[in-house]
């Protein structure tokens, strides 16, 4: 199944390929996450095509610098972004998907303060 989404003033836009409707997100307790509520939807790159906006972003490292949050230029917007702890996928919030898809989320905590390899 084909999901899009992407940040509020609609220029980066994404889609991800899904094999199933039931999805798990991870809810990390990292200061970043924690402060933007983001829900993280971890989908292998090979499943997430960026299809607007590639011109349209900026990225914001901190700590190990190893996570690349891309945020949209214009809205400042962190629709996906790269995470350290899944470094072949892209993490996808899920509060940045499209209304009308039919997923069935189940949410997870993540320990993103303590975790080494955390979200972040």
């Amino acid at each position: 199944m084909l999901i899009e989404g992407g940040c509020h003033c609609g220029l980066v836009r994404f889609q991800v390929s899904l094999s199933a409707p039931e999805v798990e997100l991870l809810d990390c307790d990292c200061s970043i996450c924690s402060m933007t509520g983001y829900l993280h939807l971890i989908v292998d790159e090979k499943k997430f095509r960026l299809t607007d906006g590639v011109r349209d972003t900026t990225t914001y490292r901190f700590g190990s610098g190893k996570a690349r949050h891309i945020f949209c230029s214009q809205c400042g917007i962190k629709s996906f972004y790269r995470p350290r702890s899944h470094p072949t996928s892209y993490s996808v919030n899920y509060r940045c998907l499209d209304e009308g898809h039919d997923l069935r989320p189940t949410i997870v905590p993540f320990n993103g303060k303590d975790h080494p390899g955390a979200i972040g």
